[in-house]
């Protein structure tokens, strides 16, 4: 399976995208959004997607603290790296929805835009540090108190203008339907990138060790 994945990596990312692109152009315009719905639609997927990456590596750091096993240490960075890159995408996609909708680019007195923001300052704080410590086990503590971070705000930050759930709520069947399908090749672009992140540390993993075996 690995095997596959690696030889198939760039099909199966591009597949991902396709299919996402393809949905995005096909899904019907909302009654007062009009179009614009497509961008608020591939902001909140992309949102999910990168919340899902970083409580995963927070998940995965703390079975490295009980079980630790090199993978399991790869699996927490890639996913870290990879969750942190798609909430900064969300960010970037939700600045021309925000226009759109609302006027400003950036709605800076927005609850949800300062938690978002804070998410990104943590966030890299804690790749910066990780990478220059390379420690595998405050790397993984590290993850897992920002996974908790991440819950705790998403969890009680609340909203002025922006609905918290507005996909869920939305009284379309077919409008939910397309947000799940969207939502499936998002999450697996993610995936995927966190997987390549593990491969590439893994690499770079057993050139310190032939390395270290040469000096």
């Amino acid at each position: 399976m690995i095997a596959f994945i690696r030889r198939r990596f760039w099909p199966l990312l591009l597949a991902c995208a396709a299919l996402a692109a393809a949905i995005l152009v096909l899904m019907p315009a909302e009654k007062t959004l009009g179009q614009v719905i497509k961008i608020v639609y591939l902001h909140g997927a992309l949102s999910r997607a990168g919340m899902l990456g970083l409580i995963g590596a927070g998940v995965a750091g703390i079975v490295y603290l009980l079980r630790p096993r090199p993978a399991l240490a790869r699996w927490t960075d890639g996913l870290l790296l990879s969750g942190w890159g798609f909430w900064l995408a969300h960010f970037v996609v939700s600045m021309p929805a925000t226009h759109f909708a609302w006027g400003p680019w950036i709605a800076w007195g927005e609850p949800r835009v300062t938690m978002t923001l804070q998410v990104l300052a943590a966030g890299l704080v804690v790749i910066v540090i990780t990478r220059l410590l390379a420690e595998p086990r405050f790397s993984a503590a590290a993850a897992a108190l920002l996974a908790g971070a991440v819950l705790i705000l998403a969890t009680r930050t609340g909203a002025l203008q922006h609905p918290l759930d507005p996909i869920g709520a939305s009284p379309s069947t077919t409008l939910r339907l397309v947000y799940l399908g969207l939502l499936l090749p998002v999450i697996g672009s993610m995936i995927l990138i966190a997987w390549r992140f593990t491969q590439a540390r893994d690499s770079l993993t057993r050139l310190r060790s032939d390395a270290r075996a040469e000096a």
